[in-house]
């Protein structure tokens, strides 16, 4: 039979076992722009996805147009690393605030992840170094591995 006290240790336990198995991620904006927290709602290319309302474009980083083989896999790529619905933090790049035709250029981060340097790291897409001198990502180490 178990005690009353075996059963309050275990109930106390359970929190605590949660915050271990939990993932601890402490993963922030940095700078001044816009800092987003939501979902996945559209991947739309490589290096473009939606987040709520609002679309968002991955800084520095570049893949092949949809219209090839490659843009594809690029897409197909995103979409299994951040599947829609995911959970993502987009942190703009307070060096470019004007946007790209509408759209937020950020770092992504999604499922433990910097997206932007994952579809680098993967050769799914190529560093745009013509945005490295304004870019407020460009002292990073994944920007600097890549070519800024």
């Amino acid at each position: 039979m178990i005690s009353r006290i075996s059963i309050l240790v275990i109930l106390c336990s359970i929190p605590l076992i949660l915050i271990i198995i939990t993932p601890q991620t402490n993963i922030d904006c940095t700078g001044n722009a816009l800092c987003l927290k939501g979902k996945i709602t559209k991947i739309v290319d490589g290096d473009t996805i939606d987040v709520g309302e609002t679309r968002v474009r991955l800084a520095l980083t570049s893949t092949p147009e949809l219209d090839t083989l490659n843009g594809i896999k690029s897409k197909q790529f995103v979409e299994e690393k951040c599947p829609v619905n995911s959970d993502v933090l987009v942190d703009e790049d307070d060096g470019q605030i004007e946007g790209s035709y509408g759209r937020v250029i950020g770092k992504v981060f999604c499922q433990g992840i910097l997206l932007n340097e994952e579809i680098l790291e993967n050769g799914h897409g190529n560093i745009e170094t013509i945005y490295c001198f304004e870019s407020e990502f460009k002292d990073e180490s994944w920007a600097k591995k890549f070519g800024c």
